[in-house]
């Protein structure tokens, strides 16, 4: 009971001190007067992430340190209670992040999660800025932000226990802002495109992305991704002019994406419309120049970018030609160009744990992959997945299906459509695995027109109203349901009790790689060599930084 008080505690400090920094940035850096809690949410996670990339460099996160961190949060969300961002919403936040809580209880989590996701982030709350870590387990080599941010969840009596967290506040703010552009539209009483697609939007990740245990690092990135895209849509086709301020919130979205998954670099393609939106209202672009946030959403790419060096001596993992082979550290090129292959032979259905091609080079190149691609998965995950977004688009179609029709502006959507058509072609060219960026870009690429088509039917504002809300009821059902199954389920498989003990398996606390460490650097202090002879890595000293190499160089 002690860890269902404890988990349950946290999990609302944790929400109140986001909001509470997500006023903060706004206040002092966005300037937006934006009252939407949602956005002040994401705002308050991407100044979290700030804190946490610009202290690791000097700190470990301990629990004084966090507790610290959070407090002031917490205290700030308190003095704005008055504050109309939180008296217009508080009710939603408190109703949407209720019903998510079933989310955070989970037995097992993701299966990256003990094998490098909890390592890495306990060692920030150990020790700070090392270098050479990639060289440690391979997942090390990718790290991502939302590493950063879970190690601020270091707290007094959790036992490190709640790292699993991050991805309930990107979902429970995502949720909200979806929901807030819904409840907008109906106030217009017009049942038009957007009002569809963030429906469609909000349904697919609460239904879809049900399972925490599912969400590794992927689909915290993804669920921004479609929040971007709605963004995108509602503020480039305003019929009047949309205060500037408004649009900084894209470089945070586009940052935080970025930081989540470094290969979604190519999604900076999403702000091409923004920039043209600018030029056709004669604004200059230099205005974003001239803004802070320009500046700590650069920090962050470059903290990003820094800490992918440090580990691998590659800017961009792996990526051949942005790789240094000279430095200590330095993972080797040929063990690069290994990699490389390897996530592509496995992304192509050319490997799995039972099952390997016999000529991986050859196999990735010139689409000799699709063939066995389509037999070992796109059947049947991908025609699963996509028979399931058929029925979602068929259904939603047949609720709000009229015979009466209504004149409607087709809104601006061709360039991002292209943008996004491009993007899948990358990802199907590349790395054509769902987790790996196919959910949502498939999902998008059928909720745009469909929504469009859906706009164009008449529904008195009453009818529109109660059909809305009768699917947001449905998709709350559907996801409580799934998730009690999935307790349920788990309840038999492992005897997880969230009133007995509610904090994962501690088979997902994975403290051996800090062990090694540990004694890597007792053995370095001691001077005992031969303690650590066995192991092939090394450590030494620069600028009174450890840096863990391989012997062999």
């Amino acid at each position: 009971m002690f860890e269902f008080i404890t988990l349950s505690f946290y999990y609302w400090i944790i929400t109140f001190s986001i909001v509470g920094y997500g006023i903060l940035f706004n206040q002092y850096f966005l300037k937006s007067h934006d009252k939407d809690i949602g956005f002040i949410g994401i705002y308050g996670i991407f100044i979290l992430i700030f804190i946490s990339y610009l202290s690791s460099f000097f700190l470990s996160h301990t629990e004084i340190f966090n507790s610290i961190l959070l407090v002031i949060g917490f205290v700030n969300f308190c003095i704005n209670w008055s504050n109309i961002i939180i008296q217009k919403n508080i009710k939603k936040l408190l109703i949407i992040f209720l019903i998510l809580m079933i989310f955070i209880f989970v037995s097992k989590n993701h299966d990256d999660f003990p094998a490098y996701h909890f390592p890495y982030t306990h060692l920030l709350t150990e020790f700070s800025n090392m270098i050479g870590l990639g060289n440690f387990v391979h997942g090390f080599r990718t790290h991502s932000s939302i590493f950063y941010l879970s190690s601020l969840f270091n707290l007094p009596f959790s036992n490190y226990s709640l790292f699993h967290l991050s991805p309930v506040y990107f979902m429970g703010f995502s949720n909200i802002i979806l929901y807030n552009k819904i409840k907008d539209q109906l106030k217009n009483g017009s049942s038009s495109y957007l009002l569809y697609l963030s429906l469609f939007s909000l349904i697919f990740i609460n239904i879809f992305f049900y399972r925490l245990a599912e969400h590794g690092t992927d689909r915290s990135a993804m669920i921004l991704i479609i929040v971007t895209i709605v963004e995108l849509f509602f503020l480039t086709n305003k019929k009047k002019d949309t205060n500037k301020y408004l649009f900084l919130k894209f470089l945070v979205l586009i940052t935080l994406i970025i930081s989540l998954k470094t290969f979604y670099i190519l999604y900076g393609l999403l702000l091409l419309p923004l920039i043209l939106y600018f030029l056709s209202r004669n604004i200059s672009i230099t205005f974003f120049f001239k803004n802070i946030v320009m500046y700590l959403c650069l920090f962050v790419l470059v903290a990003l970018i820094s800490v992918n060096f440090f580990n691998t001596g590659c800017l961009l993992y792996p990526v051949k030609v942005l790789c240094f082979e000279n430095f200590i550290w330095s993972i080797p090129i040929s063990e690069v160009d290994k990699m490389n292959l390897w996530y592509q032979q496995w992304a192509k259905a050319g490997a799995n744990p039972n099952y390997r091609v016999d000529n991986p080079e050859l196999y990735i190149q010139n689409f000799n992959w699709i063939s066995n691609w389509i037999d070992r998965y796109f059947f049947n995950k991908v025609s699963d997945f996509l028979l399931a977004v058929v029925f979602l688009n068929l259904f939603i179609f047949l609720i709000f299906f009229s015979k009466k029709i209504k004149k409607f502006q087709r809104p601006k959507f061709s360039l991002t459509y292209i943008i996004l058509i491009f993007l899948t072609l990358v990802w199907f060219c590349t790395l054509p695995t769902l987790r790996y960026g196919g959910y949502h870009l498939i999902a998008l690429l059928t909720f745009i027109p469909t929504s469009i088509f859906l706009s164009k039917f008449f529904l008195e504002r009453k009818l529109l109203k109660k059909k809305v809300y009768l699917v947001l009821l449905l998709s709350v059902i559907i996801f409580l349901g799934r998730n009690t199954s999935r307790l349920s389920n788990e309840y038999v498989l492992y005897n997880y009790n969230i009133l007995e003990s509610a904090y994962p398996r501690k088979v997902e606390q994975n403290f051996k790689i800090f062990q090694r460490i540990h004694n890597l650097n007792e053995c370095y202090i001691k001077k005992k060599s031969k303690a650590c002879s066995e192991d092939y890595l090394k450590v030494k000293l620069l600028y009174n930084k450890y840096v863990y190499y391989r012997d062999e160089k």
